[in-house]
């Protein structure tokens, strides 16, 4: 008797669970589309990615108000689906006091990256080191300038 009674117990256990489970379960479902999407992906000259940069989209119809912004993943890449209008993207990248500006030609048969400045970065550290050196020739002038004169109040 007590052990056909514990096999009942467990039996009725086993039930229970399997009565929980069909009432806790839930499926999982999505729902996918086709889109044309614009993806970039964002770097700096040495290769290194432009992680968690920020990104601003104008749109062709009012390019002087953001249409969209985000942020780029760990690798430097962001992903966008723009409405249907037709035109010239601008898509900005900053990061750091680093930026980059990008258009797409969107209308015909694909999306046409048409133009991407921001590659005159050697151009820019040109010009820095150039003001730096200056600046430091100009310092030691003055420096040496002030050391051969006599105070006239001592």
């Amino acid at each position: 008797m007590f052990r056909h009674s514990r096999l009942m117990g467990i039996i009725l256990f086993m039930a229970g669970l399997v009565a929980g489970q069909s009432v806790c379960a839930h499926a999982a479902l999505i729902v996918a589309e086709t889109a044309q999407a614009i993806r970039l992906h964002a770097q700096y000259d040495t290769g290194a990615p432009m992680s968690h940069a920020q990104v601003i989209i104008y749109a062709p119809d009012n390019p002087a108000s953001p249409w969209g912004q985000g942020v780029t993943d760990r690798a430097g890449r962001f992903e966008f689906i723009p409405d249907a209008t037709e035109g010239r993207w601008s898509l900005q990248v900053r990061q750091a006091g680093h930026g980059v500006m990008a258009h797409v030609q969107i209308g015909g048969v694909a999306p046409v990256v048409i133009t991407a400045t921001g590659a005159h970065e050697w151009l820019q550290r040109l010009v820095m080191v150039a003001l730096v050196a200056w600046g430091g020739l100009g310092t030691a002038l003055f420096v040496l300038r002030n050391r051969g004169r006599r105070d006239a109040s001592a």
